[in-house]
């Protein structure tokens, strides 16, 4: 920056050598300044007309078309001046000093409004540079506003680590009816179970009615949250004890709705339900759109240990106290199997430290495939059953073990031999 008072001497003109250079010393001593922008409160900015119609075609209209303002002052009584003298800042010195993203998310949005194409992507640089989970929901809702889908797919990428404690935050709150249509309709967010989006969208119904009513009746949380967004749930996918524990005593459906929903959810016909059901009549699940095969990581165990012998269906603990150091997915899981190789099936079972199975897998042989990938919550400890339908040796470890696959570490008190693959939604 130019320092005042250093061109007592000279003209200015003879002393500065740039075009930024001259544009500084303007800026600074806002010397020629024909416009001055009146905010709220009354503070005042002075700038000059040429400069700001150069690069914002808004303020070219309002200063300089037929229609522009004749007199000296502008008023924008709804924008920040703080926020607006970043965009000064970019504007006349072609620099933007940005210290946060929520920050960053306000200067993007004033140059949205006003069409500075540089700054926006010079804000839009910063945000996905520098964007960390607390902000996630705030720079989604802008991403929607604005529609940039570079903003949200990196929001949607970030949400997709531990969508779980995404919808169960007080942030969803505070997110537009338009927004949250997004994030229920994403299939690259895979949520434990749907009975976690509803929840989410039942916080949010019962934020929208405010604080005076301490409890809103279920009727007036449908009124606030609409038929068409309650269709975004996909209630096919819950269980029929998950929709019994979570869905009925919110009392946002009718017990006739809900008897209907129960009933196709135990596979009748869509077709026999009333046409004002608000179902949504997909059977599939939220899992991520894998762009490329490569982003599946594959973690092989291979334990040093002792062979053990399973009778057919047995319980097999295949492996005890698993967890991860980051939230991850698993697709599928091979079981190394010394006997029956070729045709050593049955099912699988992933349960939770309380005992719920999460998912389950069925195969001919032993190759499992999870129709709905796993989500492993970071830190927390499973359990991986496997009922072998024939005879079978497997190996099987002394102890615990570590695994890395990709950038997760996998770690468990006991164990067999096994394959893992999984997607790493904290890679970017």
């Amino acid at each position: 920056m130019v320092e005042m008072g250093t061109l007592d001497e000279q003209a200015w003109q003879m002393t500065l050598w740039g075009n930024m250079e001259c544009l500084e010393y303007l800026y600074a001593s806002c010397e020629y300044s024909d416009l001055d922008i009146i905010f709220s409160e009354g503070v005042c900015i002075k700038a000059h007309r040429l400069i700001l119609s150069m690069k914002s075609p808004v303020f070219s209209a309002m200063l300089m078309g037929p229609m522009a303002t004749t007199g000296k002052q502008l008023n924008l009584p709804e924008d920040s001046h703080e926020v607006f003298r970043k965009l000064l800042d970019y504007t006349y010195l072609d620099r933007m000093d940005l210290e946060s993203v929520e920050e960053a998310l306000e200067v993007y949005a004033m140059a949205h409004k006003y069409l500075m194409e540089s700054a926006r992507k010079t804000c839009l640089q910063y945000i996905l540079s520098n964007l960390r989970e607390e902000m996630t929901l705030a720079a989604l809702e802008t991403s929607v506003v604005h529609g940039d889908k570079e903003l949200k797919d990196k929001c949607i990428e970030m949400l997709s680590r531990d969508p779980d404690a995404v919808m169960s935050s007080e942030t969803v709150s505070h997110l537009s009816k338009e927004t949250l249509r997004d994030l229920l309709k994403s299939d690259d967010i895979c949520f434990s179970s749907e009975a976690v989006p509803f929840k989410g969208l039942i916080a949010w119904g019962r934020a929208q009615l405010g604080p005076e009513e301490e409890e809103p009746s279920g009727s007036a949380v449908r009124q606030k949250i609409g038929d068409d967004l309650l269709k975004e749930v996909r209630f096919l996918n819950m269980s029929c004890d998950e929709f019994v524990d979570n869905v009925f005593g919110t009392d946002v459906l009718t017990h006739t709705e809900c008897f209907h929903i129960l009933w196709a959810i135990r596979g009748a016909d869509l077709s026999t339900l009333p046409e004002d059901t608000p179902l949504n009549p997909t059977r599939r699940g939220r899992a991520p759109k894998l762009r490329e095969k490569e982003e599946l990581s594959s973690c092989k165990l291979q334990l040093d240990g002792s062979y053990a012998f399973y009778t057919s269906s047995s319980e097999v603990v295949l492996f005890e106290g698993l967890s991860s150091d980051a939230t991850i997915q698993l697709h599928h899981m091979d079981v190394k199997c010394y006997h029956n190789t070729s045709n050593c099936g049955g099912a699988l079972n992933i349960m939770d430290d309380e005992g719920e199975t999460i998912r389950s897998a069925t195969s001919e042989d032993a190759n499992f495939t999870f129709t709905r990938p796993a989500v492993l919550l970071k830190d927390k400890k499973y359990r991986v059953v496997f009922y072998p339908k024939k005879d079978v040796s497997l190996g099987r470890g002394a102890g615990g073990g570590r695994a890395r696959a990709g950038n997760a570490t996998l770690s468990f008190s006991r164990g067999h031999d096994c394959s893992f693959y999984i997607w790493e939604p904290t890679s970017s």
